[in-house]
């Protein structure tokens, strides 16, 4: 029976972990000490024969188990075997190779001998995981039933599915054809979202489209040409203002948002997408990329903005969910459209009337319920900041002839309007507390190796970067990161990138 003593672990293991260059140079030291002790004049060359690489193997489960099991092997050889903590596996040393073995309840089974009795490998120990992971590379990535059965074929590693789980989630390869998009704890709300301010005072912007018009009603074969809405969302109380947009060109953009300040007022603050935003986009708002991008559009833009002491302001690249609260508008205008349109055809005029008709739909839509009586129905919606009753209420009367009344229904009317914001910052800034999803908190370091999703190409295909500077938002958590790629340098937000796992395992 020969055993190996060992009280330190060799560095080779810890050193290297690819199992091939392992095994190849314990082969090589078998050669050595078969001519050490052979006393063969002179050394044997050549390339590595099979019956050493086989002799290699078994000396290198040897110093491992002698690392790994010093305490088991030493209650084996006095004859301790009910006490040591694998007595579960009836473990035996083979008196052939001096290994390690599970005893087991196969001794019956017509399977081969290292398949009836494989040999133990300790869990912890830095060559089991090298195996295991020489194993699931030469298997073509197997996943964790398929590989613990090929590595339970000869070996059985203490806590296997363990041990497979943790290297099949460090492997790159397969977490490149399965990728987690990295998350970030829920951000607070921007301040313009969480107080009070006049109606439209900070807008988000967005567009929708496209539809298709029709020249006139009148004759057999009209002309058909393509039309946009653009879509502006109050952000504190979520109304919304609908415009029909002939085209994407700058001259009718900024007609839309000329109608968009002539009836709703000067906003202090505009909010859209990017223009990479628009860049993916399967359908002809593509073209808005082109028109964000185009330096006269926006010498044009900032002019218009300038002038009215507007500030514009953009989302990241490739974050649409920053933009949410335009995107559920943009949402919802499209439903109504496809519900009434159908497959029928309007003209621009007939358009824009069915337009502002879903704009008085939408605004009528219910926020909060107006009051915690049972009996109350009614709910205060976006259009009561707006004309303080819903687009679709019948009007009240006039009380012009009643002259006294006129400064006692002015103020009812201001009382009226402070209630709906005293419901709206006492109820409905209370439904937007709970964070609905996002709960845990991950720290992104400068030079962490991330893959950038792309929607239009396939897992495998995306780009790899690195991450050389973080932008925390007001909390300290970061969410947006600025990566270097192969061509430059770009902003992502973090769900936008995958993290690869290239920590050590602990």
């Amino acid at each position: 029976m020969a055993t190996v003593k060992t009280s330190t672990r060799l560095a080779l293991f810890d050193r290297i972990s690819r199992y091939s260059i392992i095994e190849r140079a314990m082969a090589y030291v078998v050669r050595f000490t078969d001519y050490i002790r052979r006393h063969r004049k002179e050394l044997m060359k050549g390339p590595i024969t099979v019956d050493e690489l086989k002799r290699a193997n078994l000396l290198i489960i040897r110093l491992v188990q002698a690392e790994g099991f010093q305490h088991e092997l030493e209650l084996l050889n006095q004859d301790q075997s009910s006490r040591h903590p694998l007595r579960c596996l009836s473990p035996f040393i083979d008196m052939n190779d001096g290994l390690l073995r599970v005893g087991g309840r196969n001794k019956h089974a017509i399977i081969p001998y290292d398949s009836k009795h494989q040999m133990l490998l300790p869990e912890k120990h830095p060559f089991t995981a090298t195996l295991i992971r020489h194993l699931h590379k030469n298997n073509h990535h197997l996943g964790q039933r398929g590989l613990l059965a090929v590595v339970r074929q000869r070996f059985w590693p203490l806590r296997a599915k363990s041990v497979i789980r943790k290297i099949i989630h460090h492997c790159i390869p397969c977490f490149k054809m399965r990728p987690s998009k990295a998350t970030q704890l829920m951000g607070n709300l921007p301040d313009y979202r969480v107080q009070p301010a006049p109606i439209f005072s900070t807008a988000g912007v967005d567009f929708a489209g496209p539809f298709t018009f029709k020249s006139s009603t009148q004759s057999r074969k009209p002309m058909y040409t393509k039309g946009y809405v653009c879509v502006f969302v109050c952000m504190s109380t979520r109304s919304l203002h609908l415009e029909p947009v002939s085209n994407l060109t700058s001259e009718a953009f900024l007609a839309a948002l000329q109608r968009f300040v002539s009836r709703r007022g000067l906003p202090n603050k505009l909010v859209s997408d990017n223009a990479t935003n628009f860049e993916g986009a399967c359908n002809e708002l593509g073209r808005l990329a082109v028109l964000f991008k185009d330096e006269q559009f926006q010498k044009r833009l900032d002019q218009f903005c300038t002038q009215r002491s507007i500030e514009w302001s953009f989302i990241p690249p490739r974050s649409p969910h920053f933009g949410g609260i335009w995107e559920a508008g943009v949402k919802s205008v499209k439903s109504h459209l496809k519900l009434i349109l159908a497959e029928h055809k309007l003209t621009y005029e007939e358009f824009a009337t069915v337009l502002s008709q879903i704009e008085a739909v939408l605004n009528s839509r219910p926020l909060v319920p107006s009051s915690d009586d049972p009996n109350d129905i009614t709910a205060i919606t976006p259009a009561h900041f707006i004309i303080g009753r819903e687009f679709q209420a019948i009007p009240e009367p006039s009380y012009d002839h009643i002259p006294v009344g006129r400064l006692s229904r002015l103020q009812f009317l201001q009382d009226l309007k402070q209630k709906f914001w005293k419901i709206w910052m006492t109820d409905y800034l209370q439904e937007l507390q709970r964070r609905q999803k996002d709960y845990k908190i991950t720290e992104f370091k400068p030079g962490a190796l991330v893959l950038i999703v792309d929607d239009n190409l396939a897992p495998l295909q995306w780009s790899l970067a690195r991450i050389i500077d973080t932008h925390p938002g007001t909390d300290g958590h970061t969410r947006v990161v600025t990566l270097k790629t192969k061509n430059g340098t770009t902003k992502r937000a973090v769900k936008k990138i995958c993290l690869l796992p290239l920590d050590s395992e602990e």
